[in-house]
């Protein structure tokens, strides 16, 4: 007794066309883009960090890699079953009109169904099975059918790799992620875990990273599913020493919910779905919400696991130390006063006199013993270290990424009419101000914010179009040796101060006074300088 199934659509859908399974396939599954256009694309966006943004990029690469070989086997799987039972059930009516057999309910639907192209004696429709049978490649022969289902790829399932990325504050963690996930047009969700705690406790459940890539996905579980979730702050959830023997609901009891997410399961989630916009009696917009349930798998999310580990880099010197025997007594004599400037990541020094930062050599036991657990360690196998940012790579992230700091400040001021010109050489004072307070790439729109307060408040509406900000107005940033000022006085010029300005410019950035230059079509008689 065979099962009838319609093969109608399936067999209309590929017909007799050559290369239908390849077209279908292009459809079902986004072409993943190679590690090298990853990285290009980063590139455009980040500066530095070149060994970081190859390890994501492969990281990236190979996940998404297997998510859609996981698909296409399935999918495939499913349409070699569906074709072998057509292809039986073809083989019954040729035992059937050849009289082997007596007639049953399997004969008696196909006689219903005359619009089925497999029992209406087509020859379109046996073509069409033909054809998807070679491109399946399955075989009339039972044996030899089973022989190739069983095939060692069919069987093989790749594993998920988590990535977990270790870097000082400000070196380009998240912005990494965000920019993987914009060029993969997948949804992203970034959950702080200073602020998860253990299931029936107050705060944050862990399924809330769950919950937030859903409703960034607009509540669409299949691209959820295909979607990035970035733990930020991991290295707060670190178990202290102290609490041995405690019950830890927002570090350790954190890290055990962890588990079993970042693994892969299926999670179930109850939220709020919005529907209908609409308003009130009153004109007032209101947006009711229908209580939902949803089932996520998480196998196909990719996390990204993220943090500073202030400290971490003074432990990896001393493990290191120890190995080689070196006596440590000098720097526990300097050991508090090291640990003041955190923001300064320790070097260790190569065999081949060659110096890189201690992040550099993290194992996985040297997070244990910062106070991850090891199930946790285990489950994120791809460990990278990002830089700390030095005074060459502030100045160029002031200038030159897409979305540039200077390029935003430019385009604000030239929304009230003002033409906004820094010097390189303020740039480079800028940066090496940010670099001295340690807070990374976040430091510099601070310091930018402060040069630029007086002058934001003086040019709207004022008759001033051009400021000009060179070194000696930054200079004027230090108050003291300790603090830096909140006003500082730029350089003001009206629109028949024009070449006074590009003067000024040219003694001091003759690139700048070039481009000047070029976009007020001016001739460049004061480059003679």
């Amino acid at each position: 007794m065979f099962r009838y199934i319609p093969l109608r659509h399936i067999v209309r859908h590929y017909g007799a066309v050559s290369g239908a399974s390849q077209k279908l396939a292009q459809k079902r599954w986004t072409k993943v883009p190679s590690p090298k256009e990853l990285k290009g694309f980063l590139d455009e966006y980040i500066i530095g960090q070149e060994t970081g943004k190859k390890v994501l990029s492969v990281a990236v690469y190979n996940h998404y890699l297997r998510i859609n070989d996981k698909q296409r086997k399935l999918e495939l799987k499913r349409e070699k079953e569906i074709i072998r039972e057509g292809l039986a059930r073809e083989k019954k009516l040729r035992e059937l009109e050849e009289g082997k057999d007596e007639p049953d309910k399997f004969s008696a639907e196909a006689d219903t169904d005359q619009s089925e192209p497999i029992f209406n004696g087509s020859s379109e429709a046996k073509a069409g099975l033909r054809n998807l049978q070679r491109q399946l490649n399955i075989s009339f022969n039972e044996e030899a059918d089973n022989t190739a289902l069983d095939a060692k790829d069919d069987d093989l399932e790749l594993s998920k790799s988590n990535v977990l990325v270790v870097g000082p504050s400000g070196s380009g963690k998240t912005l990494l992620a965000s920019t993987l996930a914009r060029i993969l047009d997948v949804p992203i969700a970034i959950t702080d875990c200073t602020q998860l705690t253990q299931a029936g406790y107050i705060g944050e459940d862990v399924e809330v990273c769950i919950e937030r890539l859903l409703v960034n996905a607009d509540f669409d579980v299949a691209k959820a599913e295909r979607g990035i979730i970035v733990l930020d702050e991991i290295d707060k959830l670190a178990k202290p020493s102290a609490s041995i023997g405690t019950k830890d609901v927002s570090g350790e009891g954190v890290q055990q919910s962890l588990l079993k997410i970042i693994e892969g399961h299926k999670v179930e989630i109850t939220t709020e779905r919005p529907l209908k916009k609409g308003s009130d009696d009153r004109g007032n917009q209101k947006t009711p919400k229908k209580s939902e349930t949803f089932v996520i798998d998480t196998s196909n999310i990719l996390f990204m696991i993220m943090g500073a580990f202030v400290g971490l880099d003074k432990h990896i010197v001393k493990r290191i130390n120890r190995m080689k025997n070196i006596d440590t007594e000098i720097s526990k004599e300097n050991e508090n006063q090291k640990a003041r400037f955190s923001n300064t990541i320790e070097e260790v020094e190569l065999g081949n006199g060659k110096k890189v930062p201690a992040l550099n050599l993290t194992t996985p036991s040297d997070l244990v013993s910062f106070g991850l657990i090891p199930e946790l360690i285990g489950r994120v196998p791809i460990v990278t270290a990002l830089q700390p940012l030095q005074r060459d790579d502030l100045f160029h992230i002031l200038k030159e990424p897409k979305n540039a700091l200077l390029d935003q400040y430019e385009y604000i001021f030239n929304q009230f009419g003002v033409r906004l010109c820094v010097t390189d050489k303020a740039l480079q004072k800028i940066a090496q101000f940010a670099l001295r307070e340690g807070t990374g790439a976040r430091g510099l729109r601070g310091i930018m914010e402060r040069i630029l307060l007086n002058v934001n408040y003086e040019c709207p509406e004022s008759g001033i179009s051009y400021v000009l900000v060179n070194e000696k107005t930054v200079d004027s940033l230090q108050q003291t040796e300790y603090s830096l000022a909140t006003h500082v006085d730029a350089k003001y010029y009206s629109r028949g101060q024009r070449d006074d300005l590009i003067r000024d410019v040219y003694e001091e950035d003759k690139n700048l006074g070039s481009v000047l230059d070029e976009e007020f079509g001016r001739t460049p008689t004061l480059k003679k300088k």
